[in-house]
């Protein structure tokens, strides 16, 4: 599961990479252009509903990765130090050392 999660986040902070912020930029200037041309050919209005499909679907799954990023703990914290805090610290001969 932590390699899910991991990923999850990686994904997340790919997406908004300063490349991938750019390319929605060009994205935007390509369909403000094509939204207000006059008599758009239908390529053009297949572009332009596929690509609000596309970014639509895109902040959905932007939206359930982090709800479930933010539901997992496995994030918040390190398992195995979990487990360390957890048990008592004089057990055996560790005693001596405290």
């Amino acid at each position: 599961m932590l390699s899910t999660d991991k990923l999850m986040l990686k994904f997340l902070q790919e997406l908004n990479s300063d490349e991938v912020q750019e390319a929605f930029q060009s994205l935007d200037t390509l369909l403000d252009h094509l939204e207000k041309k006059e008599d758009p050919e239908p390529f053009e209005v297949h572009i332009v509903d596929s690509a609000y499909q596309t970014l639509e679907k895109l902040k959905t799954l932007e939206g359930i990765l982090k709800q479930q990023i933010e539901e997992s703990d496995v994030l918040t914290g390190n398992k195995l130090q979990n487990l360390y805090d957890k048990t008592p610290h004089n057990i055996g001969s560790q005693v001596l050392f405290d």
